[in-house]
């Protein structure tokens, strides 16, 4: 049964498994997979697709009780220097408070969100803990959506998939939550936060805090 998997394939699997029953266990751990060489497929000149020679994948879903709050929340923990989240939806409380603790125990954390949903009042709030907490926050202001669940630890680890960071995407949706724990992606990922954060004509800064 051993087959190899790119880690965009990986991914696309995982997230079209979030549809389906998962056998009910705490934890699953995907096997290392290693691609074999061969042509690399471009999307365009500029951005071919990247591939791995390895990575280290674990996965929760929600359905089958594996807490993928919990999960993520260990990622968040486990940062050291820099946490970058770009996030559409992020109402859960202890996830916004293992972010809180995150930049109070001096790891320089960073966050970016979907204009639409930061105006629903559950979503305020927790941008105004965020905020109060002097964590800068950006949302997009192109047309489409920020649509993003990436959670990015030092640069090494990163985690993605249909989960968004809410009480029902823990509890009663089909999510999955995957976590890679290989530099390269990690990188990658970090990469196009970079070029996310620093895109001044897409995506703005917003300010909210708890009032005084």
């Amino acid at each position: 049964m051993k087959k190899y998997f790119g880690l965009f394939a990986l991914i696309a699997i995982l997230m079209i498994s979030g549809c389906t029953k998962a056998e009910p266990q705490k934890e699953v751990t995907a096997p290392v997979h290693k691609t074999e060489p061969g042509p690399q497929t471009s999307v365009s000149a500029k951005e071919p697709v990247k591939q791995l020679v390895s990575a280290d994948v674990k996965y929760a879903f929600t359905r089958a009780d594996q807490h993928p709050e919990k999960v993520l929340i260990d990622v968040i923990n486990s940062a050291k220097g820099t946490l970058d989240i770009a996030i559409y939806s992020i109402t859960h409380p202890d996830i916004v408070a293992a972010i809180r603790d995150a930049k109070k125990r001096g790891v320089t954390v960073r966050v970016i969100t979907d204009k639409t949903q930061s105006e629903g009042k559950a979503q305020q709030e927790a941008l105004k803990i965020l905020g109060s907490a002097e964590i800068p926050t950006k949302v997009n202001s192109h047309n489409g959506l920020m649509h993003l669940k990436v959670t990015i630890a030092d640069k090494k680890v990163v985690t993605t998939g249909s989960y968004n960071y809410s009480k029902p995407a823990s509890t009663t949706n089909d999510e999955v939550l995957a976590v890679i724990r290989e530099e390269g992606a990690a990188n990658t990922f970090s990469d196009q936060f970079e070029k996310m954060w620093n895109d001044t004509k897409n995506f703005k800064p917003i300010e909210k805090k708890i009032a005084k």
